[in-house]
Order: structure tokens, then C-alpha cells, then sequence
């Protein structure tokens, strides 16, 4: 008997997906016998578009219903099927079938009367040699399961046929099986109502089959069939849809005295799968599991109805589909591939570090051979000594046990929060848990290394081009201010200064990876408890990276969370005295800071003495003037190609490091003019060398984007650049071996008794943190404190300053 088809389309929007569509339906080389159009509230030109194709019904509904929905719609207006030589062909917007499709469908049903769905190969949309999907399976635990899905044609499936399940696009299925059916499930709006509908085909005891003579392009507009779309919304809708697809199936092919265990269960196991999701970095998938299990927990009749229908018309048991179901072993195999096949997408990236063959082990070896011979003398030493360095607990436990609110053994003593620098230390002994201080030995070698390591990296986001990742590292491996930080023995500036460009390294990439984002948060956190001045700064930084996250703002939103856990209590406890501005004390011990002119902080040297050119001039009976002339000039050649970044190729990115070059500058400038600390009786502003440190790396940053964008000549500009600066660095980084340094090998210095009474370095303006015998002393007045006369002076001078 001549088989009947009825063609149904359903649009919601129009443009040339449906125009295509229309047009592909009007060439088939078996015309369908029936068109019926459902416009589905368009606001486009859908309406135009199926009223110029002259369908034999068109529809338009006021709202955008379900593809499902859409089709029972066009059903009605049918006439009654009367006998089981009807078909119906399933099609919507972006569906578009090549011309042969209908005909191949045909002849594979009609050939088997026990067939009685059939769907064609879906491919792409701009490319018809990809494979887009190609039958549907789901698991023994009811997960829907592609069988082929994103892959090259080479006709290599086209031997597939029965199946459990294929897609709603391009279906063609039996009227009068639709019928008893009842269609797709309302249940099941947008994900999975092929699968179910096939599945009940194949439980009322008829076959399905693949055609793969049948081809349909598919754009993945999500009408019928997967929605395609890359967006992060749309994927994230979409995996909440199929997980409730999956929970409404689950309650609907359950037994019945399984159905009020399954229906227990929905919440509890969203919460067990949400942690999870948390477990393995997707915290962006936890409100998917939770909505999808209330929302099939709470779907009122639509479970039942579905139960009654598949009661109905169920003719074979579940055994009978079991050989068309997926073990577990090839489900795991499928998503291991799918994993693997999303690293090779990433290979690109990973590829653009390729740290040895781009110079990354070169620039680091050349740091550490620097390293060695700037601080040769502390080789063999177990401790360093002088400047802000005191020793460090003896155990790994007691510098663990300063951490957090507690006893204070500092003054007279006092219940207070630890300093958030008493947490950098006890990860910094822990790592030479034999001794504890020999760990501030190793940061003086490993400084420089770590530092060129850190510049290499965050360059490595900026440029491919190997001279130019060494020339980041080396230019901020010796940096002025960290070998000033280094010689004046102010460890927490010289952690803050390695830090820095690790946190940019991981920031840069925290919007597309949770690991990146979590990585980025401890690094702040770590740079805020070194350098509490630059908080104002990593704060704009974080603002930003908010407002240009788009889609992905939830990695960057929960970075500041270490750090608010870190200062909370101390944050707390100071505004409690009205002392909230001495949280920005430098950690350790209070060292004068001379006041730096505007200019020589914009030369990249903190100390007011152009990191000892003064002190050269003199013994060379030179001019005093003379440094103030020969620095800026050898460092002239850095900051013409940070400038000249602004006007050659990438001017968007330049203009982004200058920015964080400017706003280091302005730290630096404004920590001068806090004086929250004292030293003895005097008052000394916050040290400014770690703003000029962020300062530094934006230089750095925008001279690479400079060099990047010049071609072959960049090679010159970098060395004379590079080389000008290693000799301005020169008398402050040769001050160690020269005798001049504040800092030597040797037992470190311990607080005697008295100290321990009333703490020399008290600062009364600083953070109530960690005994004094640590490098963390206090950085702030306790109550119990108070009561001692210098203490009351440190405290007066405090609030002056601030």
C-alpha cells in the first residue's frame, strides 16, 4: 500500500536556518503528502517564510511551546490515521534534510513492518562530512548516551541499524503508534524525548532503526534535537535539562514499589552529587543538580501520567532492551575519550608555554647562577641575620600554633589575631621542617630564580616569542627593589615581589578553569598577608577581571574568599579599636624607611639612596648629582619601550600594564605618607618597595608587549635594555659580598628577656600578631600592651599617623 507521510515543521524563529529547511523539504525527491507549519510565537520573519512555502496547514500558536508540545499541536488538525501505512515526519527550523532523506526513510520502514521509528543521520550544518549525532542509548542507570556523536564521516557507522533510541530531529514514526503513544512526554520539554519516545516504541514490541542513506543538516538551534551552542548558559541549561530528564525517566521506568525510594532519594543524592561536583573544580554545575532534582521531586502529575501511558501500551519487559542498553565499563570508556579529546582541544594552548624550548629553563638557570654569586657569603649558614630577620620558631608545631586568635606572648601579653604573615611563615618553615630559619637561607637563593620564573610565565600569557619571555624574566629577576629588599632582609617584601607575577600568571587564566581560579585565590592571599599595602590594588585588579568576566564571573568572584578568611580576625579586632588602618602595616619587624622622591620610586628603587649609587659617588669622590643623571639613563632604555607600547600593535594590552604599572606607582607613593609603625620610639611610614615591585612588573609587561609587536629587530632594544639595567643594579646587588648589606650568615638574632617584656620593635601601630622571637612580631597594640609606657607612646604616634 502507498504509504502516506505527513510532514510537520516547527519554527520559533525564521531567517535562513528555516529558509533552508523550507527549501530542502520543497526538493525532496519523494514529496511528503501532507505539510503542516507550526509558527510558535515568532517574532521574526518565521511567518512570512512558512506562508511563502504554502504548507498544507500552517499554525501559529501565541507561545513558544516545546518541540513536543509544537507537534501534538500540528497532529490534531490530521485527519485519523486509518491504517498503519502513515507516517509522520518530524522536522523543525534547523533541520534541514538533503534530497534524498524522505525517500531512504521510507524505503527502510516499509521494507519491516515491525519497524516502526526510523531517524537519518544528522550532520553538520556548514559541513556534511560531520557527523553531529547518529542513535541514542542510555545507560543501566538511565543516563542518555549518544552512540555517535562529532565525528568524521567515512561511512564507518553506516552499518548501525536497530537501536534503542534515535533523535526527535528528522524522526519519522507511525501515526498510529504516535497515537497510542500519546507523543513525546510533556515531561521531558527539551531533553531526551526522542530517547523516551523510542524507548516505549521498543517496549510496545516495534523496532528502531538508523537510516543512514538519510541525512539531515543540523544547526543545533535546539528546537529539536542537542542545541549546539558553545555559550555557557546554554550548556549549562542544557546539562541541568538532561539531568532532569534523566530523574523523570528514573521515576517513570522504576517499579512501583521502587517509585517512594527514588522519589526519598531525588534531594539526598543531588546534595552527594553536588559535593561532587565541588570535589572535582565544577561548583558551576551544583545549582543544575539541585534544580533538576526539586523540580522532578515537586513535577506534580506528570510522573503518573507518564507511568499510566507506558503501562498501557508496554507489551515486552525491560529484558528485551537490555542488549541495546550501554554497560558501564563503555560509558566510562565514552567519557574518558570525550575527556581526552577536550585536552587535545587545549593541546594549542599547553603547547604556548613549552617551557624548555622557549627559554624557560636558560632564564631560571641564569637567575640561580646569579643568586649564588650575589649571596655566596650565607652558603653553609643555617640562619640569616640582621635587618628585619628574626628567627623563626624552632618547630614546625609552635609556628603552626601562632596562627589564628589566641595568646600573644608580646608586652605584657595579650588575647588577640594572629598577623596573616604568621600563615606565609608557617608554610615557608614547614618546607625545612628540620629548621625552620634555614628556610629564609634558601628564599635568598632562591629569590632571583623563582623571580625569572614567575616574570617568564606571566609573559608566556602575553607573547610567544622566546627572546622575549627570557627578557621578562631577567628584567625582573633583578629588579632594583627586590635586591633592595633582599639586602635590607625584609622577607615579606621579597615573598610579595616573587608572588606577583605568579598571580598574574594564574589570573590570567582564572576565568576558564576553576583550578586556575582556585590557584589565583591563594596567591592573593598570599601576596595580601606579604604586602597589606598593595590590598587597594589586588582589590581594583579583582574588580576589573569582575566586570570583563562576562559568562565566567563566578571563578573570579570567590578569589578574594582566602583572604577575607585570612584578615577577618584581625579586621575585626582592629576596627573594634578604632585602628582599621594599621591592617596595612608591613609584617615583621618595624624598619625605618627613608622618604624616596616621586622620581627615584619611578626608577624602580625604594630606598632613597638610588640603591647605593649615593654611597658609590662618594667613595668615588664623584659628584653627587652624577647618579641622578647616569640611573636615569640606564634606565631609560625600559621605560621608552613601556611608553612606545602604546602606540604600535596591541596598544589595548599596554595600556592595561601601564595601568597596573601606574597603580603600583601610586602605592608606593601613598605608602610613604602612612606612618602606622614604629621603630623604638620613632615613627616609620609602611615601606614602599612592594608597590614599586607591582609598578615594576607592569613596566615589564607593557616593554614586552612593545618588543612583540617589532619584528625581528626586538632582539637589540631587549638586551640594551636588560644589559643598562644589570649595571644600574649593580652597587645594590654587589652590597652583600661589598660588606654593606644590613643582613649576614650566622645565628639569627634572638629577642632577649627584656625584649620579651617590652618589645624593642614593638609595633604598637601593628598587627597584635606572633611572639617576637618570630620574624612576624607584633604589628599591633593589644590592651595588655598598652599599660607600659613606651607602649602608650607607640600608640599615640600610631593614631597620629594615621
Amino acid at each position: 500500500m502507498y504509504p502516506r507521510v505527513t510532514a510537520i515543521v516547527v519554527a520559533q524563529s525564521g531567517g535562513p536556518h528555516l529558509q533552508r529547511t523550507l527549501d530542502a523539504l520543497a526538493a525532496q525527491t519523494r514529496q511528503p503528502d501532507v505539510v503542516i507549519a507550526v509558527d510558535c510565537a515568532a517574532t521574526d520573519d518565521a511567518a512570512q517564510l512558512l506562508a511563502a512555502a504554502r504548507p498544507t496547514h500552517l499554525l501559529s500558536v501565541a507561545e513558544r511551546l516545546p518541540f513536543g508540545a509544537a507537534v501534538a499541536t500540528a497532529v490534531r488538525v490530521t485527519a485519523p490515521p486509518t491504517s498503519d501505512h502513515e507516517w509522520l515526519w518530524l522536522l523543525a527550523q534547523d533541520t534541514a534534510p538533503e534530497p534524498g532523506a524522505l525517500e531512504a526513510l521510507l524505503d527502510a520502514v516499509e521494507v519491516s513492518p515491525s519497524v516502526a521509528a526510523a531517524g537519518p543521520k544528522l550532520v553538520d550544518w556548514d559541513d556534511p562530512t560531520f557527523i553531529r549525532e547518529f542513535g541514542e542509548a542510555m545507560t543501566t542507570f538511565g543516563a542518555a548516551v549518544p552512540l555517535v556523536e562529532n565525528e568524521m564521516d567515512q561511512a564507518q557507522h553506516d552499518g548501525l541499524s536497530d537501536v534503542l533510541a534515535v533523535s526527535s530531529a528528522g524522526l519519522i514514526v507511525r501515526q498510529t503508534l504516535w497515537d497510542s503513544l500519546g507523543g513525546f512526554d510533556p515531561g521531558l520539554p527539551t531533553a531526551d524525548d526522542g530517547l523516551d519516545f523510542c524507548t516505549r516504541v521498543r517496549l510496545a514490541g516495534f523496532r528502531v532503526v538508523l537510516v543512514a542513506p538519510a541525512r539531515v543538516a543540523l544547526a543545533g538551534d535546539g528546537i529539536a534535537g542537542p542545541n549546539l551552542s558553545s555559550k555557557w548558559r546554554v550548556r549549562r541549561r542544557l546539562a541541568k535539562e538532561r539531568r532532569a530528564a534523566q530523574l523523570h525517566r528514573r521515576m517513570v521506568y522504576a517499579p512501583g514499589a521502587a517509585v517512594p525510594l527514588h522519589w526519598l532519594s531525588l534531594v539526598p543524592l543531588a546534595i552527594v552529587r553536588s559535593l561532587g561536583r565541588i570535589l572535582r573544580k565544577e561548583p558551576g554545575a551544583v545549582g543544575g543538580e539541585l534544580a533538576a532534582a526539586f523540580r522532578v521531586a515537586f513535577s506534580g502529575m506528570k510522573v503518573g501520567n507518564a507511568r499510566r501511558t507506558l503501562a498501557t501500551n508496554k507489551a515486552v519487559g525491560w529484558a528485551a532492551i537490555a542488549p541495546l542498553r550501554i554497560p558501564l565499563p563503555e560509558a566510562r570508556r565514552a567519557r574518558a575519550l570525550k575527556r581526552e579529546a577536550a585536552l587535545v582541544g587545549q593541546q594549542g594552548e599547553r603547547q604556548e608555554l613549552d617551557f624548555f624550548g622557549t627559554g624557560g629553563g636558560w632564564t631560571v638557570l641564569a637567575a640561580l647562577v646569579i643568586g649564588l654569586v650575589l649571596f655566596f657569603p650565607l652558603l653553609g649558614s643555617g640562619t640569616v641575620s640582621g635587618g628585619g630577620i628574626l628567627q623563626l620558631s624552632p618547630s614546625v608545631g609552635q609556628l603552626w600554633a601562632e596562627l589564628g586568635y589566641g595568646w600573644r606572648d608580646v608586652g605584657l601579653g595579650f588575647v588577640g589575631a594572629a598577623d596573616p604573615f604568621s600563615a606565609v611563615l608557617a608554610v615557608l618553615g614547614s618546607i625545612t621542617f628540620w629548621n625552620p630559619s634555614f628556610a629564609l637561607v634558601a628564599l635568598y637563593f632562591a629569590a632571583l630564580p623563582l623571580a625569572a620564573l614567575g616574570a617568564w610565565l606571566a609573559a608566556a600569557r602575553l607573547t610567544n616569542r622566546t627572546l622575549l619571555r627570557v627578557f621578562a624574566g631577567l628584567a625582573y629577576a633583578i629588579a632594583p627593589t627586590l635586591l633592595v629588599a633582599l639586602q635590607d632582609g625584609r622577607p615579606a617584601a621579597v615573598l610579595a615581589h616573587i608572588v606577583l607575577p605568579w598571580l598574574f600568571f594564574a589570573g590570567l587564566a582564572a576565568r576558564r578553569s576553576w583550578a586556575a581560579s582556585a590557584v589565583t585565590a591563594l596567591l592573593a592571599a598570599a601576596t595580601a598577608a606579604c604586602a597589606p599595602i598593595l590590598i587597594p590594588a589586588l582589590l581594583v585588579a579583582w574588580i576589573a577581571a569582575l566586570a570583563f568576566a562576562g559568562r565566567r564571573a563566578a571563578r573570579i568572584a570567590f578569589i578574594p574568599l582566602p583572604a577575607i578568611v585570612l584578615y577577618a580576625p584581625l579586621v575585626w579586632q582592629q576596627l573594634s579599636r578604632g585602628a582599621w588602618l594599621s591592617i596595612f602595616a608591613d609584617p615583621g619587624v618595624a624598619q625605618d624607611a627613608r622618604q624616596a622622591p616621586a622620581w627615584q620610586l619611578a626608577l624602580g628603587f625604594p630606598d632613597g639612596t638610588l640603591g647605593g649609587w649615593h654611597t658609590l659617588a662618594s667613595q668615588l669622590q664623584l659628584s653627587l648629582a652624577a647618579p641622578n643623571i647616569l640611573v636615569p639613563i640606564l634606565l631609560a632604555p625600559l621605560g621608552v619601550l613601556a611608553i612606545l607600547a602604546l602606540f604600535l600593535r596591541g596598544s589595548s594590552r599596554a595600556i592595561a600594564a601601564l595601568v597596573v604599572a601606574l597603580t603600583g606607582f601610586l602605592t608606593a607613593v601613598a605608602a610613604l605618607h602612612l606612618q602606622v609603625a614604629t621603630a623604638g620610639s620613632t615613627v616609620v611610614p609602611i615601606w614602599p618597595g612592594t608597590g614599586v615591585s607591582l609598578y615594576w612588573l607592569g613596566l615589564v609587561g607593557a616593554a614586552v608587549l612593545a618588543l612583540s609587536a617589532i619584528p625581528r629587530a626586538a632582539v637589540f632594544p631587549a638586551w640594551v635594555a636588560v644589559v643598562a639595567l644589570a649595571v644600574a643594579a649593580v652597587p645594590v646587588a654587589i652590597a652583600l659580598p661589598h660588606g654593606d648589606a644590613a643582613i649576614s650568615a650566622g645565628e639569627a638574632a634572638r629577642c632577649p628577656p627584656s625584649s620579651r617584656r617590652r618589645p624593642r620593635h614593638s609595633r604598637a601601630s601593628a598587627r597584635s600578631g606572633s611572639r617576637p622571637s618570630l620574624m612576624a612580631v607584633s604589628r599591633r597594640n593589644s590592651s595588655a600592651a598598652r599599660a607600659r609606657p613606651s607602649t602608650r607612646r607607640a600608640h599615640s604616634a600610631r593614631r597620629n599617623g594615621s
